[in-house]
């Protein structure tokens, strides 16, 4: 079975690790994503969120987030912190792309000048990775430059996974990017480092754009895993195929008094499609590539 754990960055900011933990443990997790202050707070609160965490009996799956990937001053004092607790896993900002047509049209760089800011910061990364016992992650993100299995290959093909990775986001990767679950997972291969959960509706608002067209307004709206566009079966079923046994972290969908109910919920909807997916193809086999 899959380790389960919740994304702090959803919780209530001023919610105490303690507390926390027990959400955790009431639920029924494994583990617990921890969301980082600004910089400058971030080495008491790492401390602390690590100690509450072993003190439950819940694993550390990482931290979010952390600076960007390319201000080398900035990701050398986030290595120092992160490495301050025994190392682990951080996520870094993700050079950003365009979320809609409205910021499309105010990037002022190119995707390949954008590509290189990153592809250019890497081996600064790598030699931070090594010395502190960290790895940087990108979240595939819709909007951003990974916002694709395959654009972050891309980048980190030839790369040591021990120190780079990549965090999977069905529910990101739907809206942008997107290849079949079992594509996704086959393509990150070994940089694939956990999982986020959550779902996805694509909704029209009714109302519309009115220049310099006509046009419709649509929004995506977070839920739970069971609802909206990304089939967990298929989900489940790509990560077992690949032999995965990492964390699955939820995230998002249980902002609300009902955070409890919706995060037992989910984690119930989640081990059934972890239970009822095939670990292989199934026969007949199609022949279209015969």
């Amino acid at each position: 079975m899959f380790k389960y754990a919740v994304n702090t960055n959803t919780l209530p900011s001023d919610m105490p690790p303690g507390e926390v933990a027990k959400l955790a443990i009431d639920v029924g997790l494994d583990g617990i994503e921890w969301g980082l202050p600004k910089l400058d707070g971030a080495e008491k609160a790492i401390r602390e969120m690590v100690q509450t965490t072993r003190d439950a009996g819940l694993g550390v799956v990482g931290f979010v987030n952390g600076g960007k990937m390319w201000k080398k001053e900035e990701m050398r004092r986030w290595a120092e912190v992160v490495g301050s607790v025994g190392g682990g896993s951080l996520r870094v900002a993700h050079p950003w792309i365009a979320w809609d047509y409205n910021e499309s049209i105010h990037q002022g760089r190119s995707y390949q000048e954008i590509f290189k800011l990153a592809k250019d910061s890497l081996p600064h990364l790598m030699e931070l990775g090594k010395a502190h016992g960290v790895r940087f992650l990108l979240e595939l993100h819709s909007g951003a430059l990974t916002a694709s299995a395959l654009a972050a290959l891309r980048l980190m093909e030839g790369l040591d996974p021990r120190h780079i990775g990549v965090i999977y986001d069905p529910a990101n990767t739907v809206i942008e990017g997107n290849l079949r679950p079992r594509s996704e997972v086959e393509v990150l291969g070994k940089y694939l480092s956990y999982v986020h959960a959550k779902n996805v509706a694509c909704l029209f608002t009714g109302e519309f754009h009115e220049r310099p067209v006509r046009r419709a307004k649509w929004e995506y709206k977070t839920c739970p895993p069971a609802y909206g566009i990304v089939d967990y079966l298929e989900v489940m079923f790509a990560l077992r195929l690949a032999a995965y046994d990492g964390w699955i972290s939820f995230e998002e969908f249980f902002r609300g008094e009902d955070c409890a109910v919706r995060l037992k919920d989910s984690l119930a909807f989640l081990r059934e499609c972890e239970r009822q997916s095939p670990s292989a193809p199934q026969p007949p086999y199609t022949p279209f590539n015969e």
